[in-house]
């Protein structure tokens, strides 16, 4: 985040980059959470935010603080941003910053550590013993004032429910693609990341990531995060973004509040179509021929341009529901949509499929999302209109090839782990498939060398449950995780990433 304001300082630039690893806390030792390091502390051994009580200092001491600097540099009412400290508070109460996120060290940064390690301390209390411990304050500068407050790490939220689920006991999963890549972890903790419960995502036409967690929208360009909130938006710093997606235009279209904003160029504009989604929406989607699609209870809204049409039972007879879920334009124009009571295709002369036949693969399940590649093979994830639990053989990828046949791959017949899916994206650099799994983790399919598997047991994956897939034009996979924002690159130096080039769609 940056601090952004007239101040009678430069403006801040805040790269935020570090990575918390995933461990218990009595394990970690010297580890720095911030990317500005400072090497004066004694780090020989501590624990990360533990105890009982925990290392604290007085809410009266940052409030202190505060008051002191902001008599100091006067910030103008705009001023907004964020700093983050990490600081080592040893059994004796004595207390020295570890790291900090401003890599540019300015003056009022050096104030807040001078002020920090001068603060009155309590150590933390580990079974009755004074223990050395780290803990995390925030200093936000908000309207003008700048107010501090303790972090607690719920160390909790950064690690899995458990370890992750795959049904498949068959197929043997020998990961050899995993060294080729870097796998970076941001959460709460060690960015100004709003949440650690990332819901979906999505990539500009400028590389910026657009990433909505439970409590928050921020947009990342690759080092610095830039949150959205009431002083540049009209939504709230913890609005909770319900689907967002880009158009042809590069304008971003986000689903919050039971509104959709449209923002572009710098504005924002609320568009009125609640006559078309009076029960709201599930989606908001993105087609090849620049229509927008919006799944919702009372049909499918398709907008072009300045039309909006709506189908629904009551305007297009052969849809098998009104509660759609999700739709899909493929390369041949033909409109797919997904309903509660089943999936139709429409092709370009208005001839409907409908999937009724015995051994369809979408028989009796709708589509939840859907992907190309250069050959012409479209793959959807589907889910059974009647669900029977976690593992439904109904459910999975079901591929259909240019030839018309199709093939079904589950977790009891391919190398897929288990058969909830929550998101799948083509990669036209790597010519893989990508499959974001609800309790499996990420899955690396290639038609030539078969499944691979990445979770937390096996990767630095940091979870199993997947979100939301996204990709950049240089090659760059996020993924919104339920324990943080996770990005993979290609090495340097791996396979030919210096070569590849995305295949024209």
């Amino acid at each position: 985040m940056d601090i952004r304001g007239d101040t009678p300082m430069k403006v801040y630039k805040l790269a935020l980059i570090a990575i918390l690893l995933f461990c218990f806390p009595r394990l970690l030792r010297a580890q720095n959470l911030f990317l500005k390091k400072i090497d004066i502390c004694s780090t020989e051994s501590y624990c990360m935010d533990c105890g009982d009580p925990k290392a604290t200092c007085g809410q009266f001491a940052l409030d202190y603080i505060s008051s002191l600097l902001n008599h100091k540099y006067i910030f103008k009412d705009n001023a907004s941003g964020t700093l983050s400290f990490q600081v080592l508070v040893d059994s004796t109460g004595f207390s020295c910053v570890l790291s900090h996120s401003d890599t540019s060290s300015n003056q009022l940064t050096i104030d807040l550590i001078r002020y920090l390690n001068g603060s009155i301390w309590r150590p933390a209390i580990d079974n009755g013993k004074r223990v050395n411990s780290s803990v995390n304050v925030v200093f936000n500068i908000s309207k003008g004032k700048l107010s501090g407050h303790m972090q607690r790490l719920d160390l909790s939220e950064l690690k899995p429910a458990g370890p992750p689920v795959v049904y498949n006991k068959v197929y043997q999963y020998r990961n050899e693609s995993l060294a080729n890549y870097d796998f970076r972890v941001w959460t709460k903790y060690n960015s100004p990341l709003p949440d650690n419960v990332g819901q979906n995502c999505v990539v500009d036409k400028s590389n910026i990531l657009w990433y909505a967690t439970a409590r928050g929208l921020t947009r990342f360009d690759g080092v610095t995060f830039d949150p959205v909130n009431e002083y540049n938006s009209p939504l709230l710093a913890e609005t909770a973004v319900h689907d967002l997606t880009v158009d042809k235009d590069n304008n971003k279209w986000i689903y919050a509040y039971n509104s959709i904003y449209m923002y572009t160029k710098g504005n924002w504009q609320i568009i009125d179509f609640k006559k078309f989604m009076l029960n709201g929406v599930y989606r908001i989607l993105n087609s090849r021929g620049g229509e927008l699609l919006f799944p919702t209870k009372n049909g499918l809204v398709v907008q072009r341009g300045n039309r909006i049409v709506l189908l629904n039972k009551k305007t297009f007879r052969q849809m098998p529901s009104n509660n759609v879920y999700y739709a899909y334009y493929d390369s041949r124009k033909r409109l797919w949509i997904g309903t509660s009571a089943g999936t139709i295709m429409v092709d370009r002369d208005f001839f409907v499929t409908d999937f009724k036949t015995p051994g369809s693969p979408l028989k009796d399940v709708y589509i939840t999302g859907a992907t190309e590649d250069e050959n012409g093979n479209i793959y959807f994830s589907t889910q059974a209109c009647k669900p029977t639990g976690d593992d439904n053989d109904k459910e999975g990828i079901a591929m259909l090839r240019p030839d018309g046949k199709w093939t079904h791959f589950t977790d009891k017949n391919s190398g897929l782990p288990s058969n909830q899916v929550n998101s799948l994206l083509y990669d036209r650099f790597e010519h893989v498939l990508w499959i974001a799994t609800n309790q499996s983790g990420l899955v690396r399919f290639s038609l030539k060398d078969g499944w691979e598997n990445y979770n937390n047991s096996n990767s630095p994956v940091p979870g199993f449950e997947i979100h939301q897939l996204a990709q950049d034009n240089k090659g760059t996979i996020y993924a919104a995780t339920a324990n943080g924002m996770l990005r993979i690159q290609k090495k340097e130096g791996a396979g030919i990433i210096g070569q590849l080039q995305p295949v024209s769609k």
